[in-house]
């Protein structure tokens, strides 16, 4: 049959040999370059995506502050580790929040990705890992929490209150709020009510015009109180588009990882 059928079969078998060519070149080629990734099996893929989202939250973590604790963040960064006091009894659910994304290791490798010279040092987005810096700033846990502002405590005047107050701000009488100044970490925001991850350091105290501009709107939730000349190392970091209102460190500044500290 085969010598009847010779130039069929040697077309069938020609056919089988050069398809298996083809796909252990094409697997070569695939295992070699980015697309390896058509390569997973369905459930590896399926993880590959969901640890992605594993960051983003529905709601805010419920209050686990033990009473009586005093709690302390410890930030380990490629320029060196600093310490914040927390302030667990002036703003007792920015601090849950704060340490409950820390224990998830939220902040974990992100990068402080806004230096404003003599203001501020920001960080907190996880939108740094990824290739495109224009969302750096969006970056959030995927729920918000309220401000934690007492504006009496602050000595803020009637005038401003009313001011903030029209903004859609508003004040806790039951809090004991921390001014700004030199050194305090603050809870960055979108508006009233909007914080999540981020949050920056203040470089200047209420002598700076835009510090003092900041007052009554932002919730402060600590102070860098051990190795401030980490810090102060950082703030003499040259920055780019500075022009643009958006300045960003020339040289990476990397979160390694949040210690929590319970005394």
């Amino acid at each position: 049959m085969f010598k009847e059928n010779k130039e069929f079969w040697l077309y069938i078998i020609g056919t089988i040999i050069l398809f298996g060519v083809l796909i252990f070149g094409m697997k070569s080629y695939l295992k070699d370059t980015s697309l390896s990734f058509l390569l997973l099996p369905p459930l590896k893929r399926q993880q590959l995506e969901q640890s992605r989202l594993q960051y983003v939250y529905d709601t805010p973590p419920p209050n686990n502050l033990v009473k009586e604790t005093d709690y302390f963040a410890r930030i380990n960064t490629n320029k060196g580790s600093f310490v914040i006091d927390l302030f667990e009894k002036n703003t007792p659910n920015t601090v849950n929040s704060f340490i409950y994304l820390a224990s998830q290791n939220y902040y974990n490798d992100i990068r402080f990705h806004r230096l404003i010279p003599g203001l501020l040092l920001q960080g907190g987005s996880r939108n740094t890992l990824n290739a495109d810096p224009a969302d750096d700033a969006y970056g959030g846990p995927g729920y918000v929490i309220d401000d934690e502002i007492n504006w009496s405590s602050l000595g803020l005047s009637a005038a401003a209150q009313d001011e903030l107050r029209n903004l859609g701000y508003s004040s806790r009488s039951d809090l004991a709020s921390v001014d700004m100044g030199k050194y305090r970490v603050v809870m960055a925001n979108a508006g009233p009510n909007t914080a999540g991850s981020q949050f920056f350091i203040l470089l200047s105290g209420v002598e700076n015009t835009e510090v003092a501009r900041l007052r009554g709107k932002y919730t402060v939730f600590g102070e860098v109180i051990g190795n401030r000349e980490v810090i102060d190392a950082i703030a003499l970091i040259p920055v780019k588009n500075d022009l643009a209102g958006d300045p960003v460190p020339v040289e990476e500044i990397i979160i390694n990882s949040v210690e929590i500290i319970q005394n």
